[in-house]
């Protein structure tokens, strides 16, 4: 029955948004892409690779006959930090195709250039027809679902197949907890289908058995994100292009304009100053852009950029650079997190050995964040005033930057080891 409910709901709101949906796919192709995919029309090239046997590197014992592995990362963030898990998946189980599916067209364009999948698919949406059309088309052994990518029809239909489902680097934020409380029932009946939980925390565990998953089910293996490496990428032009430079790394709505002005105050008493602006969606960079010209500042977008920058401010138009540019930032702030959307990942740019800075609204990343402020890595401001406050005060003083900075690497360090433990537990469910 809380099925039934659950899918009438799907069709009603089907039914309801169609004349929004439809302009959507005629003027947007955003929407269309991928659109057959979505519909559980998995491509016969596809599914005739998953079924043939792997290539050099990875076969080591010729054709096992194995059924693929899915494995599931919404949009570029899961699969860029998903990186490292795959190339261990793919050592460790030589013999089994890897199937990739994503939810966005960005989070897909990654997987194609970043992943070493057999295929990349997008991920079938939750109606009974495609789900049952897509699990029965690749028939995979195991399927992985990374972090909070909790799609009842998709798990109930694996698990009526016998499919192992497994939840990596599962995290449910004290935000989204509240959400999935009011769903509970079906949660607790989705649940019966996932063979393993495998957290980033105990809250994050807590959390999700409180929701109704079987404790003995729960496991903590912490967060993969701490097991990112540094990128050895250089960007030519950012080593000539002077400093101190500020990183304001996935800013969203409303945040462009008071990380600007605290620049422009900056830039009085440190002349030289630099900015380099990275929006979290490159659909907004128009936007982005209306407000740097309404301010008159002057910029250059990083795609017109090859030798030499001109400007003191670099906005990133470019996709899944970011971890690149934040080696070359004196001091980093993390966006998403000035206004209530959750945050975003401080890891990366941690890892650089950089001073963290990030507002008040890390629920997403909650422990990351903790972790740094504990460290004296990373500071918490509360509003743009303080953002001010830290920025100066850490232009100003080249010790406690080079502390801090410190201090936030070596935070990172100590709490890798995620994967690996993910890796050992895979290894009693993969077959």
């Amino acid at each position: 029955m809380i099925f039934f409910l659950y899918n009438l709901i799907l069709m009603l709101s089907l039914l309801l948004l169609s004349p929004i949906i439809v302009l959507r796919l005629i003027f947007d192709k955003r929407y269309r892409t991928g659109l057959s995919e979505r519909l559980g029309n998995i491509p016969d090239k596809v599914v005739v690779d998953l079924k043939n046997p792997p290539s050099p590197p990875f076969a080591k014992r010729g054709d096992s006959g194995q059924r693929p592995i899915w494995f599931h990362a919404a949009s570029v963030g899961e699969v860029i930090s998903s990186q490292k898990l795959l190339e261990g998946i793919r050592e460790r189980f030589p013999d089994m195709k890897l199937l990739v599916s994503t939810f966005t067209p960005t989070g897909n364009k990654a997987a194609r250039e970043k992943l070493k999948a057999d295929g990349v698919i997008f991920l079938p949406l939750d109606f009974p027809w495609a789900v049952n059309r897509a699990v029965k088309k690749v028939n995979p052994s195991v399927l992985i679902l990374m972090e909070t990518e909790l799609w009842p029809n998709l798990i109930r239909r694996a698990g009526s197949m016998n499919i192992s489902v497994v939840v990596v680097n599962g995290r449910i934020s004290d935000r989204s907890y509240g959400k999935y409380w009011f769903i509970s029932p079906l949660l607790k009946k989705v649940f019966e289908s996932i063979t393993l939980f495998l957290m980033q925390s105990e809250g994050d565990a807590g959390r999700v058995i409180a929701l109704g998953a079987e404790p003995s089910r729960v496991t903590v293996t912490g967060n993969i994100k701490f097991d990112l490496k540094s990128s050895d990428k250089g960007i030519g032009f950012m080593e000539n292009w002077g400093g101190p430079v500020l990183l304001a790394g996935s800013t969203r709505t409303g945040e462009e304009s008071p990380v600007l002005d605290v620049y422009k105050r900056l830039r009085e008493r440190y002349p030289g100053l630099k900015l380099v602006l990275a929006p979290r969606h490159l659909d907004r960079l128009r936007d982005v852009e209306g407000i740097l010209k309404e301010k008159g500042i002057q910029f250059v977008r990083r795609s017109e950029v090859s030798e030499k920058v001109e400007s003191p401010i670099l906005l990133l138009d470019t996709l899944g650079e970011l971890a690149s540019f934040y080696k070359y930032g004196t001091i980093v702030f993390i966006g998403g997190s000035l206004i209530p959307v959750g945050g975003h990942n401080p890891i990366e740019a941690a890892l650089y050995g950089r001073p963290v800075l990030f507002g008040p609204h890390m629920e997403n990343f909650r422990d990351s964040a903790r972790i740094l402020e504990e460290s004296g890595g990373g500071a918490r401001v509360n509003d743009t005033e303080e953002l001010m406050s830290w920025f100066d005060r850490l232009l100003s003083d080249s010790g406690l930057r080079q502390t801090m900075g410190n201090n936030a690497r070596q935070a990172i360090l100590k709490n890798q080891g995620a994967t690996e433990r993910i890796l050992e537990a895979l290894a009693g469910v993969v077959s």
